[in-house]
């Protein structure tokens, strides 16, 4: 009977390792909809930038453009973002999380902006909360009549992280190695 009850608690452990979280899906449809969303006009990043931080006082910390091979900020080599569609004008894109320290989104935005004129030439979505910096988010239909995405950037806070999930488990393994072992003592 005792070895049952660490059978299931390891067929459970199995099963949280291997589970693939669902994609988080961002659209321009999504703005003020899901997500609370900001716009603009102004395709400069120097003002964009600026913006953000006034009235969110965060800093870009991510960021990827089309492209270009390598990302680049605090998290650069966390991320991959793959833009599709087609690989020069691209209306959608994915962020994938690869490993290593991952963003701390309790406040964090993703900001989506356009390299040709449009009337809105940047969304930037308010992911506190409902990005947990592992899954996927999704980026569809961006510009997809006219103009494309010409980067994507994560804002946030800098200083904290998420941890990796692999430690998480190797943790929660000793512990569970510890109680079994002490029971066996018992």
């Amino acid at each position: 009977m005792k070895h049952l009850g660490l059978r299931a608690f390891l067929a459970m452990t199995a099963l949280l390792l291997t589970a693939q979280a669902q994609a988080l899906m961002v659209s321009p449809a999504d703005c003020n909809t899901t997500l609370d969303c900001d716009t603009g006009g102004d395709p400069s990043q120097a003002v964009i930038s600026q913006y953000i931080f006034d009235n969110y006082g965060v800093t870009d910390i991510y960021k990827q453009n089309v492209g270009e091979a390598s990302d680049v900020g605090t998290y650069a080599g966390s991320y991959e973002i793959t833009f599709t569609n087609t690989p020069s004008d691209p209306a959608d894109a994915l962020i994938a999380y690869t490993g290593g320290p991952a963003i701390d989104c309790s406040y964090c935005f993703l900001l989506v902006k356009g390299g040709k004129a449009t009337d809105i030439a940047w969304y930037l979505f308010d992911l506190s909360g409902i990005w947990d910096g592992m899954e996927d988010i999704q980026i569809k239909d961006f510009w997809s009549s006219k103009g494309a995405i010409s980067h994507v950037s994560i804002y946030g806070d800098e200083t904290t992280t998420t941890p990796e999930p692999g430690m998480l488990a190797l943790l929660g393994l000793g512990l569970t190695g510890f109680v079994i072992a002490r029971r066996k003592n018992r």
